[in-house]
């Protein structure tokens, strides 16, 4: 038995992270990212996209969001931001829907993200107008991704393959 239901979006929840202790994020394809106060049931936070929403992730080092989205984008989230957008940066080097993402756990300005292009590309948040590196291989579309730190990364896809990759050169921040 659930010690509580969240309800609230209009269409299926593709993801959901504990974003802070006692908080969880959840994305939507109903076009939205809301953070939920797990404690109390409540909405503290929703953000409105235009176009459904695949994943999100969250950095406990940043404690920024991540997203994957249907326009083909990666945005990164500042939720507590409380001057101008909550929309830090926008990453537009994808082709296809952007479906996985994940931050790594002990470099906060890198992340990962998966996509129907079939590609995983290794982003910096520092350096936006494109991927540190495109990793390659797969034969059809990346569904997830995740790595284990601190070099390797991993992906699964349409194309019925896990690829295991390892950054060679990853920059020392």
């Amino acid at each position: 038995t659930p010690v509580m239901t969240l309800s609230g979006h209009k269409e299926a929840v593709s993801a959901v992270v504990w974003s802070d202790i006692g908080e969880l994020c959840t994305s939507s394809w109903d076009h939205t990212i809301r953070l939920w106060d797990a404690e109390q049931g409540g909405i503290k936070t929703e953000i409105v996209g235009n176009k459904s929403f695949f994943d999100a992730d969250w950095s406990p080092i940043s404690r920024t969001l991540i997203t994957a989205s249907a326009d083909r984008h990666v945005r990164l989230y500042d939720p507590r931001s409380k001057e101008g957008s909550l929309v830090k940066t926008t990453f537009t080097s994808h082709t296809q829907w952007v479906q996985s993402v994940r931050w790594s756990t002990t470099d906060e300005h890198l992340f990962i993200s998966g996509a129907y292009d079939q590609q995983v590309k290794l982003w910096d948040t520092r350096s936006s107008k494109r991927a540190l590196f495109d990793l390659t291989g797969h034969e059809d579309k990346v569904l997830c991704c995740d790595w284990s730190e601190p070099f390797f990364m991993v992906s699964g896809g349409a194309d019925n393959t896990v690829r295991i990759f390892k950054a060679k050169n990853v920059p020392a921040t």
